[in-house]
């Protein structure tokens, strides 16, 4: 951090305008970016807090810290309702507290630690502004013909950021779903919005007014039955000309199209029989093509969501697929990229038994395309958006794990070709890190004939352990195929707990947490008959 650098310029990078109009920014998103922006950069939040509230032994105590917060919050967003911020945010005093940073530009950032006017000053712009913006995750029909929510929302929906002045090319701002309750960072300063810094993986914000109720039905089908070795190939190297020890492999996915088709429509008639609904449907990682894909989508009920693992071999002509699709009732269809590919070494070779299609000898990397990265929140309730990763996204940091964090969608699907779903696996391990902070539920799905492909080196194998359950209450539950079942359904209750910010404000209960509260092992048609 250059002792040179003055606070003006720091915030003139962000917020361009500030050269020559150094006005309160009236949305407060902009706010908010800006002044934690700031506090991030100088880690100063750390030096505020150890103080806090201000005013403390003068018989100011927390609780006046968060009702006069709040009170700003909600003045802002009448403010705003009316068309009027310059004018009303003058009678609360937070113009007044806007001077305090306006003048301290000319100073050194390296002031700013032991500034403490300026440091209440920046907390107190940053409260107001999250609290103002409360509800910014919410789908469209949640908003009660909110003026400042429907122009945040169509923010969201073009932009992918709810800034409107800020640089996005420095700053995004998402809502948050979850605030972390453990540790101290600058996510622990907010309830209803995030900042992200921009990167390489761009974030993408959906809606739909899907859920309406406070329980999920989810379908979880491990397809395909039976992974063949053969499904793995080597693609000859002619353009990179890898070292020897070195190579790229490739996993074609076999037809029969109507056969599936008919098959998840039996799963679905069963599971619909048993629960009175079925909510959506999930399959994992390369388990269909894109066309079976449409026909899946085409044949299930449009209220029912379909998530799933998408794929094509390497043609020569092209490196293959590997992606989610997501197809929500009132959204057009969703396709992320996987973003790391996958590396077998001699381990995995042997593991899952590929040593006649690729020598144990050398380290395959996966011929997929992961370019143009992208992470897509689906926003279904008032209290719950959900994101899908595809097996390494779930395990690599960058470049999606920190935005997952400072948003905290409240579900998280990770779609696996992958062994049983154990609570040793590597899986488990990193729906831990998710779970404790920000505090997301996760679901992990393999397919249950890659599971039985799987032969570890010690211990029992447990193929029928295809999926794996995260949260933050229930710890990590295991989730096991019966023999003659083909899939399992879950049942999602949404349990609500109050979190807190680090400055001591409260979201009032609203934290929405998945719990898994039900499982109930499904049969196909064909298997039923065949008993």
């Amino acid at each position: 951090m250059p002792d040179q650098l003055t606070i003006g310029e720091f915030l003139i990078g962000i917020l361009p305008r500030l050269r020559s109009d150094t006005r309160l920014p009236s949305w407060p998103p902009d706010c908010f970016a800006l002044c934690l922006a700031l506090l991030k950069q100088t880690g100063s939040y750390s030096q505020l807090l150890q103080d806090w509230p201000p005013g403390r032994g003068i018989g100011q105590g927390l609780a006046h810290w968060t009702s006069s917060v709040h009170a700003l919050g909600e003045q802002w967003r009448r403010a705003l309702h009316r068309n009027r911020p310059s004018e009303e945010l003058s009678v609360g005093g937070l113009l007044n507290v806007w001077q305090i940073l306006r003048e301290s530009f000319p100073q050194p950032l390296s002031t700013v630690e032991n500034n403490t006017p300026l440091l209440q000053a920046l907390m107190h712009l940053v409260g107001a502004a999250d609290e103002a913006s409360a509800g910014v995750g919410a789908p469209e029909d949640m908003g009660d013909n909110d003026s400042f929510l429907q122009r945040a929302r169509g923010f969201l929906r073009k932009d992918a950021t709810l800034g409107l002045e800020i640089d996005p090319a420095r700053v995004k701002v998402l809502p948050r779903m979850h605030t972390p309750q453990g540790g101290l960072t600058e996510r622990s300063l907010s309830l209803y919005l995030s900042m992200c810094d921009a990167g390489e993986a761009a974030p993408c914000w959906l809606s739909t007014p899907f859920l309406q109720r406070d329980s999920v039905n989810l379908l979880l089908v491990p397809w395909p039955l039976e992974v063949l070795a053969k499904q793995f190939r080597e693609v000859p190297d002619s353009a990179t000309r890898l070292p020897a020890d070195f190579g790229f492999f490739t996993y074609d996915l076999l037809g029969g199209d109507a056969e599936l088709i008919a098959f998840v429509e039996s799963l679905h008639r069963e599971a619909h029989r048993k629960l009175g609904r079925v909510d959506g449907v999930i399959l994992p990682e390369l388990a269909v093509t894109a066309g079976q894909f449409r026909g899946l989508r085409d044949r299930l009920p449009q209220e029912c969501f379909l998530v799933a693992g998408i794929g094509s071999g390497e043609t020569g002509a092209q490196r293959g697929t590997n992606e989610v699709r997501l197809a929500f009732p009132l959204l057009a269809e969703v396709i992320q990229k996987k973003h790391h590919p996958w590396k077998l070494d001699e381990a995995q070779v042997m593991q899952y038994g590929l040593g006649g299609v690729l020598s144990p000898y050398r380290e395959w990397w996966e011929h997929c395309d992961v370019t143009r990265r992208r992470l897509n929140f689906i926003s279904i309730s008032e209290d719950l958006v959900m994101c899908a990763l595809i097996c390494e996204d779930l395990a690599r940091p960058d470049p999606v794990a920190n935005m997952i964090r400072a948003v905290g969608p409240n579900l998280v699907i990770a779609l696996l070709m992958d062994g049983p779903q154990t609570k040793e696996r590597w899986a488990a391990r990193y729906a831990t890190v998710l779970a404790d902070d920000p505090g997301c539920s996760v679901l992990s799905l393999t397919s249950l004939g890659m599971s039985q492909l799987s032969r570890p080196g010690s211990g029992p194998s447990r193929p029928r352990v295809v999926a794996l359950w995260k949260d933050r209450f229930q710890g990590t539950r295991e989730i096991e195929l019966p023999a003659a079942c083909d899939a399992v359904a879950i049942s999602l209750s949404i349990r609500y707990r109050q979190e807190f910010t680090a400055d001591g404000r409260g979201d009032g209960g609203n934290a929405a947490f998945p719990i898994l509260s039900g499982v109930h092992p499904i049969a196909a048609a064909r298997t039923a008959e065949s008993r």
